[in-house]
């Protein structure tokens, strides 16, 4: 094969077309950087918005939750925390509905992974968000596009990719399919403490109320992202031998100070 060994000052064989070949890539490299379209850009710009920092809600005395707080959702075993998985740094800097959501070991608040508590009528009240009340997580406003965690039942071709059971992501749907309630994590005085506010740090079970699923963290199923190693999030209530919930069922919602 035949391979040019002259530098394209060099006016041998096709020289001509050497030349224009050069200044091509380089005008077409300046029109992709003017208009903000290489590749370099497009990641640089999806970083500065998803992961930038944000602030949770402050505790209150008590460490008790509202409706309206900012947090994060922490699973307790493996300290990760519910986050938005993008795939492609390079296709958006928003979140797109619908949004496949993965356990991150990334903790810094941050689009990506702060969530709002808001009410199922679409309003903030300013009252504690109690056990066995029914709510709904949406990311903030801007780059989080206010998408809802979103749930239902598994089929074969809608499903967790890895572990098979009822996938769970964000979007924009307004349904029953995005309403939650907190249970007590431990059964056996659940229904006790049905109407008694959340508090920030507890270990609580996140049941989905239209297929009574817990949220479930699967360390074993990992998926690498551009953020890291993160684990596949799904809704399957995992029983130990007493009728009691695993690990992978156990999270805790965070708040400002009590971050770690």
């Amino acid at each position: 094969m035949a391979t040019r060994t002259y530098n394209p000052a060099v006016r041998v064989g096709n020289w001509i077309e050497d030349v224009q070949l050069e200044e091509d890539i380089i005008k077409d490299f300046q029109e992709k950087k003017e208009s903000g379209n290489l590749l370099i850009q497009k990641t640089q710009n999806v970083m500065t918005n998803l992961l930038r920092a944000e602030n949770l809600s402050e505790s209150r005395e008590g460490g008790v939750l509202m409706f309206g707080d900012r947090i994060n959702l922490q699973h307790i075993e493996t300290s990760a925390v519910l986050s938005a998985k993008i795939s492609n740094l390079q296709s958006c800097a928003e979140l797109k509905n619908p949004c496949e959501v993965s356990a991150s070991q990334m903790t810094s608040p941050c689009p990506r992974n702060v969530f709002q508590i808001c009410s199922v009528d679409g309003e903030i009240p300013k009252r504690p968000l109690c056990y066995g009340q029914k709510f709904i997580m949406r990311t903030l406003p801007g780059p989080g596009s206010e998408l809802n965690l979103w749930s239902d039942r598994a089929t074969f071709t809608k499903c967790a990719p890895k572990s098979r059971h009822p996938m769970v992501q964000l979007s924009s749907e307004s349904s029953w399919n995005v309403v939650w309630q907190v249970l007590c994590r431990n059964p056996l005085v659940r229904m006790e403490m049905e109407g008694r506010p959340v508090r920030v740090g507890e270990p609580v079970v996140i049941n989905h109320c239209n297929t009574n699923q817990n949220l479930a963290c699967m360390s074993q199923y990992r998926t690498r992202t551009p953020y890291g190693s993160d684990m596949e999030v799904c809704c399957k209530t995992v029983l130990d031998s007493h009728k009691a919930e695993t690990q992978e069922n156990i999270w805790r919602l965070v708040a400002g100070s009590d971050q770690q």
